[in-house]
């Protein structure tokens, strides 16, 4: 008898579950098919979308690109030469926040008084912030901050970055430098160390592995192509021209491919391109270049205040092979920098770093970018560091600032500290009421996160479908307004953050802006979607 009803209960029980699982149904718009014909001319974008060039921008309605420029730090030059060893710098640096230390770390080349051609030295220091620094101690008798850098003739120019790829641990840092093993120009070239803390380096190879670059070389490894990458500059013979070099172990480079050549945009001021510090940036690449204009050994006249100075433009690339300039509205494609047109401002337009004010200022002849070969981000800004310089390039032949005798001191140096918002290279900003509307794209994920800033103004946002018809429930009227600033705004219709139903399809966003800067689109995944199973 007490089976009978034990298995009637189980019975009752089963057949009351299986119900309730029939009942069960998914939400509306959970499960989407997503199929070549979806994709067919829709873009599938993950991270953050700049606005720095056009490949998500389809139309722009009295709205504008704008280039953001750096912003310098009041406490600068943060680091000035202190000792007799730091001759002639700070000169060429690196800087890089480690994480696992919770450290910053620098280091910076100085030179050593040789006859005959010259050598460097290598500095290193530290900081909490980044803004703050000390000199470590690494030898105790003469008490300086030189670290052991590569035992060869002619060591300069190195950068350097931490392989957090590396198994070895005796090559978590790899450096790419120049040097002349024999003394003699006949054996300039650019060779690779590595080491264990940074400290004490030791050549990886043979020297002779990629021909000569006469300014800061700066390798990284690329996530996205599985190789080493290095931006260095066009040679042999050295040219004032921006080049790129691969390898998938650092011993074994490709030839040099130059990325970066003068156009016409950069006949106004005779700009050429001393180097560049490149940037992986979420998905896309980022170059410091440093831009110098109008060499002369004569004094800076009037009329061309640029002359023989240097400061900072920006390039950008989607591969990290093909690179644009990127001009006071966003990115120049190869075909207008070569148009035959009135450029007097745009090399103005395209500062992304200014140097200083004339005679005012620590920085005002000569600023150099320092290489961070990844995003450093404290809080939401970004940090960019530089050496700069109060004498222009050629002040030792100038009389700019008055040619000084050798037992003077020569012109001050320093590490300065720039900054800008999170994403903030390139905005699109209306004064009034203008909107961006993006091609059409698809994402997975359930929200969507905008960067701007809506002080003053307002921000709505409506979702379109491929053919460009507002989607149901995702209107502008539907939208929260965006009024205030944030990195990280969420996207709400009707008060509902999910925009799980959009995910999957071909869509277009449209930013309606009035006296606002929009920065960056994000798709994200906010939510839990565990959905129990069901009949």
């Amino acid at each position: 008898m007490f089976r009978r009803c034990m298995l009637s209960i189980t019975l009752v029980c089963l057949f009351t579950v299986s119900l309730a699982a029939q009942a069960r149904q998914a939400p509306p718009g959970t499960f989407k098919n997503l199929d070549p014909a979806v994709l067919e001319d829709a873009q599938l974008v993950r991270g953050k979308q700049l606005f720095i060039d056009d490949t998500i921008i389809e139309e722009l309605q009295q709205a504008r690109r704008r280039l953001n420029q750096l912003v310098k730090h009041p406490a600068n030059p943060l680091l000035v030469k202190q000792h007799d060893w730091e001759e002639d710098g700070p000169g060429y640096g690196n800087v890089l926040y480690d994480a696992e230390e919770k450290l910053f770390k620098m280091w910076y080349q100085v030179w050593k008084k040789t006859e005959g051609t010259s050598t460097g030295l290598l500095c290193y220091a530290t900081s909490k912030d980044g803004i703050s620094w000390t000199r470590p101690t690494f030898d105790e008798r003469a008490g300086t901050n030189l670290v052991q850098h590569p035992a060869v003739q002619g060591f300069q120019c190195p950068g350097i970055f931490k392989d957090l790829g590396e198994r070895d641990p005796q090559r978590r840092y790899k450096m790419l430098f120049s040097c002349n093993p024999d003394g003699t120009s006949a054996t300039w070239r650019t060779s690779a160390a590595v080491s264990p803390d940074g400290i004490h380096w030791t050549v990886a190879g043979p020297t002779d592995l990629i021909p000569f670059s006469d300014t800061q070389i700066c390798p990284f490894w690329d996530f996205r192509s599985r190789r080493y990458v290095a931006i260095l500059r066009f040679g042999p013979p050295n040219t004032r021209l921006i080049s790129r070099t691969e390898s998938a172990d650092f011993l074994n480079w490709s030839p040099k491919v130059t990325v970066l050549r003068r156009t016409r945009m950069d006949a106004h001021q005779q700009t050429q391109f001393y180097q560049m510090a490149p940037l992986p940036y979420d998905g896309v690449y980022l170059g410091l270049i440093g831009t110098y204009h109008n060499e002369s050994l004569k004094p800076i006249p009037a009329d061309k205040p640029w002359t023989d100075r240097q400061d900072l433009q920006l390039a950008f690339s989607r591969d990290g092979v093909a690179w644009s300039r990127v001009g006071g509205e966003g990115a120049i494609s190869k075909q207008a920098l070569d148009e035959d047109r009135d450029w007097s401002n745009a090399t103005q337009q395209a500062t992304f770093l200014p140097y200083g004010e004339k005679d005012k200022e620590w920085d005002w002849g000569y600023i150099t970018p320092y290489y961070t070969p990844q995003p450093i981000r404290v809080g939401d800004k970004l940090y960019f560091y530089y050496s700069g310089s109060n004498a222009k390039h050629w002040w030792t032949w100038s009389g700019d600032p008055p040619k000084l005798d050798p037992d003077a001191r020569p012109p001050a140096k320093g590490v300065g500290l720039a900054t800008i918002r999170v994403d903030g290279f390139v905005s699109v900003e209306a004064d009034e009421l203008g909107s961006m509307t993006t091609k059409p794209f698809v994402f997975l994920g359930d929200t969507l996160i905008v960067n701007a800033n809506a002080e003053g103004g307002t921000i709505r946002v409506e979702a379109l479908d491929a053919e460009g018809e507002v989607i149901d429930g995702f209107s502008s009227d539907d939208c929260a307004v965006i009024m205030t600033d944030s990195v990280q705004h969420v996207l709400t219709w009707n008060k509902n953050p999910n925009c799980q139903l959009l995910q999957a399809r071909a869509i277009k966003l449209r930013f309606h802006l009035e006296r606002a800067s929009l920065y960056s689109f994000e798709p994200a995944n906010r939510h839990n979607h565990y959905l129990q199973s069901y009949e």
